[in-house]
């Protein structure tokens, strides 16, 4: 990728996109085979926590925190249905909850809960799913309800997008060290805020598996894609089609964690608003559609699952910042297309490092 021109003011982007979800129509669950793929990685995690977990005798509540439109949260649900069942008994009545932003695709979700093949609503009675239209950096559920809480590759996204990299897309990405450190700071509020909301919600003895991207010493993994992606936006400043303006106020609002700011909150007795880490790994994740490309060759093919993975998730918060365009669906299009054809032209696997934490509620 060559070096992008065009540099951001380091000031605060305009707006707040936090109302900005997933890519609706059922988009996202079409193209999130890399995050499905990431998730399988997880299940041995999660089905030690539902063998682990207290239950009683009353109906049992599995959280599934920033759910999107559903498709990747079944089989973890359903594996979650059937070990508690083995452990308590056929018929135990379970609620399923789904929370994420009110602007997610509900009715995705809903047609995924009747029509997909690995929907956990097959082939069994006695379980009730329901939806809330919530951030999770807020409680969303009554105090001492949920005995399993699920959820995946949504952490990396910052409560506000107030935090803007001069210098890339991704404001995980810049280079600059202001912008770096201001980045942390809301991080490490953001977490706190999840994990005592989280907390205020399990249950005494309660399990709560979260995953999303990690940063090590050698990357987070997802630099080639991000940084083709602004190389993408370059490209079409250069072209005359987004202007400076334009240009300077992308940023999506995400960014992986480093092991020790995970921890921090943890450092001083072992546990944090009640809860205790049981583990805290960081695995690479496979690269689905490289390995289809392995077998294909076709580097197009490649292309589109990459970029249409990449518009799944920062698609609507792109198309939010040029809201002001009367071709605003257009521009967006061009955007994901440039990087399908900078994709194409230098094919390579994208391998993103995946934090994964269990925890216990310990105590109140």
């Amino acid at each position: 990728m060559r070096e992008a021109e065009v540099t951001k003011s380091s000031q605060p982007a305009k707006g707040d996109l936090r109302g900005a979800a997933m890519e609706g129509g059922g988009f996202y669950n079409r193209h999130s085979a890399m995050q499905a793929a990431g998730i399988a990685m997880l299940l041995p995690y999660w089905e030690r926590l539902i063998r682990e977990v207290e239950i009683g005798y009353g109906p049992l509540v599995i959280a599934d925190y920033g759910s999107s439109q559903g498709r990747n949260s079944m089989i973890p649900i359903r594996v979650a249905i059937e070990d508690l069942r083995a452990r308590a008994h056929a018929q135990m009545p379970i609620e399923v909850i789904h929370t994420d932003l009110p602007s997610n695709d509900y009715t995705a979700l809903f047609t995924a809960l009747e029509e997909d093949p690995n929907s956990y609503m097959r082939a069994t009675t006695d379980v009730f799913p329901s939806a809330v239209g919530r951030s999770y950096f807020d409680p969303i559920i009554a105090p001492k309800r949920v005995h399993l809480g699920w959820n995946t590759w949504t952490v990396h996204w910052l409560s506000s997008s107030t935090v803007s990299a001069p210098d890339h897309v991704f404001a995980a990405m810049t280079k600059s060290a202001e912008v770096r450190a201001a980045l942390r700071s809301l991080q490490a509020s953001d977490w706190r805020r999840f994990l005592s909301a989280r907390s205020t919600e399990l249950c005494l003895g309660g399990r709560l598996l979260t995953a999303f991207p990690a940063l090590k010493p050698e990357g987070s993994g997802w630099e080639w894609l991000g940084g083709e992606l602004w190389g993408a936006i370059t490209d079409l400043g250069h072209e005359g089609i987004l202007s400076e303006a334009e240009q300077l106020l992308l940023t999506i609002p995400t960014a992986p964690r480093m092991v020790e700011d995970i921890r921090e909150p943890f450092l001083s007795d072992g546990c944090f608003a009640g809860l205790e880490i049981q583990d805290l790994d960081v695995v690479q994740v496979a690269d689905p559609v490289w390995a289809a490309f392995q077998i294909s060759g076709d580097a197009r093919a490649l292309a589109s699952g990459h970029a249409n993975m990449m518009r799944a998730f920062s698609g609507p918060t792109v198309s939010g910042f040029l809201a002001g365009r009367s071709d605003q669906r257009a521009v967006v299009d061009q955007i994901y297309d440039r990087l399908a054809d900078r994709v194409a032209a230098a094919p390579r696997p994208h391998q993103p490092n995946l934090a994964v934490v269990t925890l216990r509620k310990q105590h109140e």
